[in-house]
């Protein structure tokens, strides 16, 4: 069996051993990633001196959020084919730019951001073009030695919660207009988090390197239910009418009970699960690091698989023309799928970027952009050479703008 690893994939940081009854089981994936993570990364606690980030995206109401490589989180204007401005920009960290992000941003009433440094930030651009604030910062001070949260913020904007997980094994909740801490918060388990929480009804989903799915209550903090895999769970789950979705390192995609957590089926691959799936309410299309697009239906009958090729890694994105999957290297493809998912998809377009890898969650566009248009079928693309692209889809991947965060300046469209 031949495995695809990605060490660029891996933020540069050591891993921790699982609980003492798990170790056995998982020590296969991790000392892989221990060796990669030495021999290649050259892991530390300094992240701010060796860690970029992935270039991860957010879009909501006709801006653009952006965290760039060098610590900052853009805001930028949408302008669709006229272009791209700055609206705002904000540092992460402290002045040396100890800052940064993998996750992708959180927009609500703030937009939230996670950091390598340790921090949760709540940014607020309501004041307009050019004024931004940090509304709040979690934890309140900094400490030495702060574990980084590589993992993106979940937000519940009706329930008023924004959770995040940490290397430090929590999983942290706030109230998410003031920043204040859930009395209950942290709830602990035995392994990092890199897992984007996912809020639903009063619970919070997610996965840990101690190759557990938690699903916890965010009124009292208590366990509702935890399942153990083989391997590592870095994924942010699906949630998928009353099932949990989730990849996991032991190669095994899971449908887990929402409310018992119980597993229902799983769908192995030849390779790690990292990207988040997605649903057309017919069918679960997931991608993972051996380089295929799994179609699933509800009782995990495997309908088809698609070779991308090469590693996949970034979250794909459901439009109405069809599936959008990008592969680490920087290609990225429409495939057109029935709608029960049961035949097998044509690629219909795609797309190379030349430079950078696709390493972050590929986002798609609100319906309303600032010159007040129904948007169509938009991707943003964001890469680990500081770029973000903007992609009309109906167009066979028009390249709409570029622009690159390292030099805040517009880039050649490809």
């Amino acid at each position: 069996m031949t495995h695809h690893f990605l060490p660029s994939r891996n933020p540069p940081t050591r891993w921790a051993l699982p609980a003492k009854s798990r170790f056995l089981r998982l020590l296969p994936a991790f000392a892989v990633l221990a060796f990669l993570c030495l021999a290649v990364t050259a892991c530390g606690r300094d992240l701010g001196a060796s860690t970029k980030g992935w270039g991860s995206v957010a879009a909501a109401n006709g801006i653009v959020y952006a965290t760039t490589l060098t610590g900052q989180i853009y805001a930028l204007d949408d302008f669709g084919t006229e272009g791209v401005s700055t609206r705002w920009t904000s540092a992460l960290g402290n002045e040396n730019g100890f800052g940064g992000a993998y996750g992708s941003p959180a927009v609500g009433r703030y937009v939230y951001v996670s950091g390598i440094d340790g921090f949760l930030y709540a940014f607020d651009g309501s004041g307009g073009a050019g004024a931004v604030q940090v509304a709040w910062r979690q934890p309140q001070f900094e400490a030495e030695d702060m574990p980084p949260v590589v993992g993106g913020p979940g937000l519940d904007e009706a329930g008023g919660i924004i959770a995040v997980g940490s290397e430090d094994g929590g999983l942290y909740a706030y109230n998410a207009l003031t920043g204040e801490s859930l009395r209950w918060s942290p709830f602990r388990t035995d392994g990092k988090v890199w897992s984007t929480p996912v809020l639903r009804n009063g619970v919070a989903y997610f996965g840990s390197q101690d190759g557990s799915v938690y699903a916890v209550s965010l009124e009292t903090g208590s366990l509702v239910w935890r399942y153990d895999t083989g391997g590592a769970v870095v994924a942010t789950p699906l949630v998928h009418k009353n099932l949990l979705i989730v990849g996991s390192f032991d190669r095994q995609l899971y449908a887990l009970g929402l409310n018992d957590g119980q597993p229902r089926w799983q769908v192995e691959a030849e390779n790690w699960w990292w990207a988040t799936p997605v649903s057309s309410g017919r069918a679960i299309y997931a991608a993972s690091m051996d380089g295929n697009v799994y179609a699933v239906d509800d009782n995990g009958v495997l309908l088809w698989k698609y070779d991308m090729g090469a590693p996949i890694v970034a979250d794909p994105v459901l439009l109405e023309r069809g599936i959008v999957v990008a592969s680490r290297e920087g290609r990225v493809v429409l495939l057109r799928a029935s709608a029960s998912g049961q035949q097998t998809p044509q690629e219909i377009a795609s797309y190379s970027i030349r430079d950078g890898e696709i390493k972050a969650p590929l986002v798609k566009s609100g319906t309303i952009g600032l010159g007040g248009a129904t948007e169509q079928e938009v991707v943003y693309v964001g890469t680990d050479d500081g770029k973000v692209r903007r992609l009309q889809v109906l167009s066979g991947f028009m390249p709409h703008w570029c622009y690159d965060t390292d030099n805040n300046t517009q880039c050649p469209r490809n």
